[in-house]
C-alpha cells in the first residue's frame, strides 16, 4: 500500500510540519543557514493608469505581482514598488500585502522622489488611457509624458534600465506609452487608418485569440484554454554545431513556453521600420539604436513571438474574423549597445486577473465554473499558468540591468555548487583539480547542472551561462556558438546535411569547468 494511504502518526506529521518551513525559509530567507547565498535584489517598478491598477478586481494586476514575489529559486528576489498615474485608493495599490517595498499614488517620473537613473532596475509600464486631459496639472501634455519625464525615463534607459510597455487593442495605452523611446516603435499605439483596421475592437481584423474557435463567448478569455503562441526559434547550424532555442522570454522550466492568456480583441507588436532617428527631450540624449558595443552587427528589435486568428470567431455579435497572425511580442536587446532592453506587449490582457483567474462579477456561475475560476480550475489550466508564470519571471529577469544579471548568474553557481551539489552527483570525490579531469566527467557536470538549473531557472538559463563565461574568454567564439547573436552571417548558416557534433554540449563543458574550478577555489562554503 502507498505510504499516503497510510496514517500519518503526530511523529511523522511533525517531520512534514518542520520539512515544510524548512523549505519555505530555504526558498525565501537562505541566508537564515547560508549568508553566502542571499539572492540578488532587483528592483522593478509596476506603473499604471486609468482603470488598470494593482487590486484584487477583474481589471487589477495583483495575480501578476505576486507571481514575480513567489520567485523560485534562490537567485533572485523582486523588490516591488507599485505606482498609479492617477490618485488612487490604497486598495489599488495591494495595500494588505506586506511584501510590496513602496506605493506611489499620482506618480511622474520627473519627480525625484518617485523616479531616478539609478533608483530601479527595470521599469513596466501598464497602459489603458488614450488621453489624460488635464488631470496631471500644467505643464503636461494631454495625450503623453512630457519632456521631462520622458527625458528621465531615456535618462534612465541609457544608463542600463529596462523597460516594458503594454496596451491593448485600438488607442488604449496610447498616453502613457507611445511617445517613449524604443518602444513607441514596437508596438501598434492606435488604430490603423483605412477600410479594416488591424487592432480594432469588432471588425473582421480584430486580433481574437479566444479558444475554442467557431462561435465562442467573450467571457472565454477568463476560462482554462489558453491560446497557442509561435515563438521565434533561434539556431546554429553549420555542420559542426546544432541547437534550437526560442527567445529567453520563452523558455520555462518545461521547456518552449507556447500558451498565453487568450483575449477578443488584442493590439499588435511591430518591428519598427524607423530606426535612425537622434533623442533630444530638451537636450541631446543619444541615438535611439545605438551601434553595437561587441563590433557586432548594430542590435534592433524583433518580434519573438507571433499570435494567431483563427477565422469565422464570432462572439458577442462581432464580425466573424479573418484568419491572421500577429506580432505578440517585441524585444530590443541593448545590452549589446551599452544600454537598456526594452520590451513590448500585443496586451495587458495576458497579465491581469480576469484572463488568469476568472471573473471577480461571476454571478449566475455555478462553483467551479471556468469562467469563475480562469486557470485555476483544471489541471491542465494549472500547468499552462505556470509556463504563463515563468514568462512573467523571464521579463523581470531579462529587463534587468547586466550587473544585476551577473550578480544573479553568480548565485546560480553557487546553488549548483553547494545547494544541489551536482559534482557529488558525478565523482567520487570532489578534490580533483580541474587539470586532472578528463572532458568526458567535466562535461556530465555540465550536463547535470544545466538539468537542474531547468526545474527553476527555464532551460535556456544553463546556455546563457554558459555564454556568458565565453564572452569574456572566448569573444570571436560567440558570434559562431550564440543562437540568438543577430544577422548571423549566411555563410555560416549554410549546412551540408552531416550533424557531426552536438553543439550544446561545448556549453556543459563551460559550465563544468566553471563548477570545478570554483570548488577547487572555494573548497568549503565560508
Amino acid at each position: 500500500m502507498p505510504i499516503i494511504d497510510t496514517p500519518l502518526t503526530i511523529e511523522n506529521l511533525r517531520h512534514l510540519e518542520l520539512r515544510e518551513r524548512f523549505r519555505d525559509d530555504w526558498r525565501i530567507n537562505p541566508e537564515i543557514y547560508w549568508p553566502f547565498l542571499r539572492p540578488c535584489t532587483v528592483k522593478l517598478l509596476l506603473v499604471a493608469d486609468g482603470g488598470l491598477d494593482f487590486s484584487e478586481g477583474d481589471f487589477g494586476l495583483s495575480t501578476f505581482v505576486r507571481s514575480l514575489l513567489a520567485m523560485p529559486g534562490r537567485h533572485a528576489r523582486f523588490e516591488i514598488t507599485l505606482a498609479h498615474i492617477n490618485s488612487v485608493a490604497g486598495s489599488q495599490l495591494m495595500s494588505a500585502e506586506t511584501r510590496i517595498a513602496q506605493r506611489i499614488p499620482s506618480f511622474k517620473f520627473d519627480n525625484a522622489a518617485h523616479f531616478g537613473t539609478a533608483m530601479y532596475d527595470a521599469v513596466f509600464l501598464f497602459g489603458i488611457s488614450t488621453g489624460y486631459g488635464g488631470s496631471r496639472g500644467a505643464g503636461y501634455p494631454s495625450d503623453r509624458l512630457s519632456d521631462n519625464e520622458l527625458r528621465a525615463l531615456t535618462q534612465f534607459m541609457n544608463a542600463g534600465g529596462g523597460v516594458f510597455a503594454t496596451g491593448d487593442h485600438g488607442a488604449l495605452g496610447k498616453a502613457l506609452c507611445h511617445a517613449i523611446p524604443r518602444a513607441r516603435g514596437m508596438r501598434r499605439w492606435e488604430s490603423t487608418s483605412g477600410g479594416e483596421d488591424e487592432v480594432s475592437m469588432a471588425g473582421p481584423r480584430r486580433n481574437d485569440t479566444n479558444r475554442p474557435p467557431g462561435v465562442s463567448s467573450f467571457e472565454d478569455q477568463s476560462d482554462d484554454v489558453p491560446q497557442t503562441i509561435q515563438p521565434r526559434m533561434y539556431s546554429r547550424r553549420n555542420g559542426l554545431f546544432r541547437y534550437n532555442y526560442p527567445h529567453p522570454l520563452l523558455c520555462g522550466p518545461r521547456g518552449v513556453i507556447r500558451v498565453m492568456p487568450d483575449h477578443p480583441h488584442e493590439g499588435e507588436c511591430l518591428e519598427p521600420t524607423s530606426t535612425g532617428a537622434n533623442l533630444n527631450f530638451g537636450g541631446a540624449l543619444g541615438a535611439e539604436y545605438p551601434a553595437a558595443t561587441d563590433g557586432g552587427p548594430r542590435p534592433l528589435p524583433e518580434l519573438v513571438s507571433w499570435n494567431s486568428v483563427l477565422g469565422g470567431t464570432r462572439s458577442g455579435g462581432k464580425q466573424p474574423t479573418q484568419s491572421q497572425t500577429f506580432g505578440g511580442i517585441c524585444a530590443y536587446d541593448g545590452h549589446r549597445a551599452g544600454i537598456g532592453r526594452v520590451v513590448t506587449d500585443a496586451t495587458w490582457h495576458h497579465f491581469v486577473n480576469v484572463n488568469l483567474i476568472g471573473l471577480f462579477n461571476d454571478s449566475g456561475l455555478t462553483p467551479g465554473n471556468v469562467w469563475r475560476n480562469g486557470f485555476l480550475s483544471s489541471a491542465s489550466g494549472q500547468a499552462h499558468f505556470e509556463e504563463i508564470k515563468s514568462y512573467y519571471r523571464n521579463l523581470a529577469v531579462w529587463l534587468s540591468r547586466p550587473e544585476r544579471i551577473r550578480c544573479m548568474n553568480s548565485r546560480l553557481y553557487w546553488t549548483l555548487l553547494w545547494d544541489e551539489r551536482v559534482m557529488e552527483a558525478v565523482l567520487t570525490t570532489t578534490d580533483i583539480p580541474l587539470a586532472k579531469l578528463d572532458l568526458g566527467a567535466i562535461r556530465l557536470i555540465g550536463q547535470h547542472a544545466r538539468d537542474v538549473l531547468g526545474r527553476f531557472a527555464g532551460r535556456c538559463q544553463g546556455v546563457r551561462l554558459a555564454l556568458d563565461l565565453l564572452y569574456e574568454r572566448l569573444p570571436p567564439l560567440i558570434p559562431e556558438i550564440d543562437p540568438w547573436w543577430p544577422e548571423p552571417d549566411p555563410l555560416r548558416e549554410k549546412f551540408d546535411g552531416v550533424e557531426w557534433l552536438d553543439g550544446t554540449q561545448l556549453f556543459d563543458i563551460a559550465i563544468g569547468s566553471a563548477l570545478v574550478a570554483l570548488r577547487e577555489a572555494f573548497p568549503e562554503p565560508d
